[in-house]
């Protein structure tokens, strides 16, 4: 560790600098100064190590509070800086919050680690050890991988993932180190602002917690101000292809020296092409690999991993407005260049903005090149290891086709859209305002959140419970907190697949956990026992199903709706947004909504139905819905209903009770309504006179005579209740005139036995038996009720 970042992390941990004069020690120039520096430095630690007071003179002094305090802040200050080396040697363990024996014991691990590193350095040095050498790789995909990564894009030849081995982590070589922390934002590491309208200043915008959230961006205000140059808004002359890769000279740029004349050299053209190659794989946010630079006449290629602190100079070129810079999907590329490079772009063509603009069946940067160069793609080595060094010629070939031939498509792409546009520049100038847009982007890392896991788990369509959700959620963040750490992608650390399968089977030994990994990442088979734990307590769990709340967003309650709007229609919205939309059909209007418009007080403005007919003065007739029709038919069933089954109650009782009735009296049985009310009944012979009376004890009145009926034309048409009346009378003048006496009363069930008698002569002695007359009299009456 140098002395550099010593002095900065103990900025950071709140803890005294290291003094000015280790600073400014000089170094030493051989390894027999260094180890005979270092021997002195040891041997002069030792003796005043051992100048301290042991035994009993050491419990005399601590009696003093004064030398417990002194040796206490000493003890303190040394183990902090023991701490530090442990942790700049990758030792776990926190050596302040251990007893003296575990501390003893991460001293002699950090000797060892040290020693053994010191030794393989030592033996690299003198020639006895060399470095390993990188093996290239080369590993053919089947037809289901290509169409997956080429996402169906047809590509010449068969790709292939080329790789090597024994790959050198260019991270380890930045001088400034990642920051992957989650608790701090991407900050610009811009220094210098050339071709600027306002100084540069970086400006934090703030959260409602008070925390910084991001920075803005440095060129904000150059690119609010900028316009197109007129000379990028003219038709372009037509030009010949461009010459072919072999016949275009290429420059190779890796050391910082020769940055200088490449920026004067591409300081003097007006158009230039950028494509970038990225790696992400090893590494938490990804970093750029290779820039890939192109002007009319030559080729240019930097390795971004060495220059990586040196190519900010580039903004000269890159936020010259004079200058338009020619990318074909720069979504990405700005955002890299941002957070490795430090560039920024003003004065951008997107040539897949302007593709879209004229509606081609593709965008792709291959389809552009078949249309217009008639050249196909080779997308063979299209999932390249881009941190191979040296690069192999197959990648630099690859790498520059893709801006060799990109400045003559911004030229056809360019005449195409003035062609369209009528040869006005409105849809040109649309195409630079929405490159423009895409230079605005700023950089955010990814951050951690409490729900962040959630945005995997739905799109896997998976059903966990409580507990493989627990264990799913602890893994996610495990995976996240070690990609940070040291700097790996989430899928390097533990692919998700491998994380769904574990938390689903939630296994209960470790070597089911290595089941569910094929193969095993070795960052899983390191941290094993943290990952067991994990589903240990997610097994100890109460098991609960867990219920996710529907995607689709509901309506909030007490929300009111605007009926008034065009656009409100309550029977288009999906059934999951609302259950208790408001209908024409409801009787109670639901709360908190506005009653609809009464639909049949709307009337147009032209209708033929509004006008009588000149010479017949017709009748307006009320239109009445089918469900008003409807409504109107439901009380007039039920009435019918209701009757129906009083009938045939009626004819099942008096089946029980008489069951010859229906030959006796077969008028009786069809007027179920009427009653025996006393006076109103009275029987008659054949010659119009009384023959005999029902046996009751109060005398039966004789019914009045029914009024006849006028037939005349000039009456009036009488009434609905007066019909009624009439035939209310007219049944009770028919029961009047029935003979009693040929009525069997014999056969009716609960009544004595008649004797051999005469029929009236039976009702005589009948009526002269008090009480059993009367309950005889009750029974008739239910029987003709």
């Amino acid at each position: 560790m140098s002395q550099k970042e010593a002095a900065d992390e103990s900025d950071s941990s709140g803890v005294e600098e290291v003094p000015e004069d280790d600073e400014k020690e000089p170094q030493s120039e051989s390894i027999e100064e260094l180890t005979k520096d270092g021997l002195g430095k040891i041997i002069s630690a030792t003796k005043a190590s051992l100048a301290l007071p042991a035994g009993a003179s050491r419990d005399l002094y601590c009696a003093q509070p004064s030398f417990i305090r002194i040796v206490n802040g000493e003890s303190d200050k040394i183990l902090d800086i023991v701490g530090k080396i442990l942790k700049h040697q990758n030792i776990r363990g926190n050596i302040q919050r251990r007893d003296d024996d575990e501390r003893m014991d991460l001293v002699l691990e950090c000797n060892d680690s040290m020693l053994e590193r010191i030794n393989s350095n030592l033996d690299e040095m003198a020639g006895l050890k060399k470095a390993p050498e990188m093996v290239l790789a080369e590993v053919a995909l089947s037809p289901q991988e290509k169409r997956r990564h080429s996402s169906g894009r047809n590509s010449m030849g068969e790709a292939k993932l080329l790789t090597a081995k024994n790959i050198l982590r260019p991270q380890v070589n930045f001088r400034v180190p990642v920051d992957n922390r989650n608790s701090t934002p991407f900050e610009p590491r811009i220094k210098y602002k050339p071709n600027s309208l306002k100084p540069l200043a970086i400006l934090a915008e703030y959260g409602d917690d008070g925390m910084i959230e991001s920075y803005l961006h440095p060129y904000e205000v150059e690119l609010g101000r900028f316009e197109v140059p007129e000379e990028q808004l003219g038709k372009v002359a037509p030009k010949k292809p461009p010459k072919d890769v072999e016949e275009t000279p290429l420059v190779f740029i890796d050391s910082p020296e020769k940055l200088p004349e490449v920026v004067q050299e591409l300081g003097k053209v007006k158009e230039i092409a950028v494509d970038l190659e990225h790696h992400s794989y090893r590494s938490f946010q990804g970093f750029t690999c290779l820039m890939q630079l192109s002007t009319r006449d030559k080729d240019y290629i930097l390795d971004t991993l060495t220059l990586r602190e040196d190519l900010h100079v580039l903004n000269e070129v890159f936020t010259n407005p004079g200058i338009v810079k020619v990318f074909h999907g720069a979504d990405c590329d700005i955002e890299w260049l941002q957070k490795d490079l430090s560039l920024y772009v003003v004065n951008m063509f997107d040539t897949h903005q302007a593709a879209r603009k004229l509606s081609f069946a593709r965008a792709s940067l291959a389809y552009l090149l078949k249309h217009y160069c008639h050249i196909e793609a080779d997308k063979t080595f299209q999932l390249a290891d881009w941190r191979i060094r040296p690069l192999p010629e197959e990648l630099v070939a690859y790498a520059r086709r893709d801006t060799h031939y990109l400045l003559y498509v911004y030229d056809m792409l360019r005449n195409e859209l003035l062609r369209k546009a009528n040869y006005q520049p409105n849809w040109l100038r649309s195409v630079y305002q929405q490159s423009t847009e895409i230079c605005r982007k700023r950089y955010v890392k990814p951050r951690l959140t409490l729900d962040s896991h959630m945005e995997l788990y739905r799109k896997s369509k998976k059903n966990f419970d409580n507990r493989q959700l627990f264990a799913f959620r602890e893994i996610f963040n495990w995976r996240d907190g070690i990609a940070r750490e040291e700097d790996e992608s989430c899928a390097y650390v533990l692919p998700n697949h491998m994380l769904f399968h574990i938390a689903e089977v939630l296994p209960r030994e470790m070597q089911g956990i290595l089941a569910c990994c094929n193969p095993v990442p070795p960052l899983v088979r390191q941290h094993l026992l943290h990952i067991h734990k994990i589903i240990l307590k997610a097994r100890e769990q109460p098991l609960e199903k867990v219920i996710l709340a529907e995607e689709a967003p509901r309506m909030a309650p007490g929300t009111t709706i605007d009926i008034n709007s065009f656009l409100y229609c309550p029977h288009d919205l999906p059934r999951e947004i609302q259950d208790n939309l408001p209908t024409l059909l409801d009787t109670v209007e639901p709360p908190n909504v506005p009653a609809l418009p009464d639909m049949r007080k709307l009337h147009a403005k032209v209708s033929i139905f509004e006008e009588k007919h000149p010479k017949k003065n017709l009748p307006k007739i009320p239109f009445v819905s089918p469900y008003q029709r409807y409504r109107a038919v439901i009380p007039i069933a039920e009435e019918e209903r209701r009757k129906a089954q009083q009938l045939e109650e009626a004819q099942k009782q008096k089946r029980r009770l008489c069951p010859e009735a229906s030959e006796v009296l077969p008028e009786i049985v069809a007027s179920p309504e009427i009653k025996t009310e006393s006076g109103k009944r009275k029987s008659e012979g054949s010659g119009g006179e009384p023959a005999g009376k029902i046996p009751r004890k109060e005398a039966h009145r004789e019914a009045p005579e029914p009024p006849a009926a006028s037939t005349s034309p000039e009456t009036p048409k009488m009434s609905r209740n007066k019909r009624k009346k009439l035939k209310k009378m007219q049944q009770e003048a028919k029961l009047a005139e029935f003979d009693y006496t040929s009525v069997d009363f014999s056969k009716f069930q609960g009544g004595s036995r008649p004797e051999k008698t005469e029929r009236h002569d039976y009702a005589s002695k009948f009526r002269s038996r008090g009480q059993k007359a009367r309950n005889a009299d009750k029974r008739l009456n239910k029987i003709f009720r």
